[in-house]
């Protein structure tokens, strides 16, 4: 019993560790490394979604797919 409480206490501070280390310069790091890709339909709507800054933004309006293609690939 002893164990199992001890366990859990160390998988719960194990679990708030990332938490408390994350700073805003990671948030900023984060964001310069993607691309805001925008693609406008037939209807008139205007798609958004995050890429990053070396993939390329790649969008089939017919099956309603838009998504971030491969580096070595490109959008397949």
């Amino acid at each position: 019993m002893k164990r199992t409480i001890a366990l859990m206490a160390l998988v719960a501070a194990l679990g708030a560790t990332p938490l408390a280390l994350t700073t805003d310069d990671a948030h900023a790091a984060g964001k310069k490394a993607t691309k805001l890709c925008k693609h406008k339909t037939a209807a008139g709507k205007i798609k958004t979604w995050r890429c990053g800054a070396d993939q390329p933004c790649c969008s089939a309006e017919w099956i309603n797919y838009y998504t971030c293609g491969s580096k070595t690939l490109g959008c397949l």
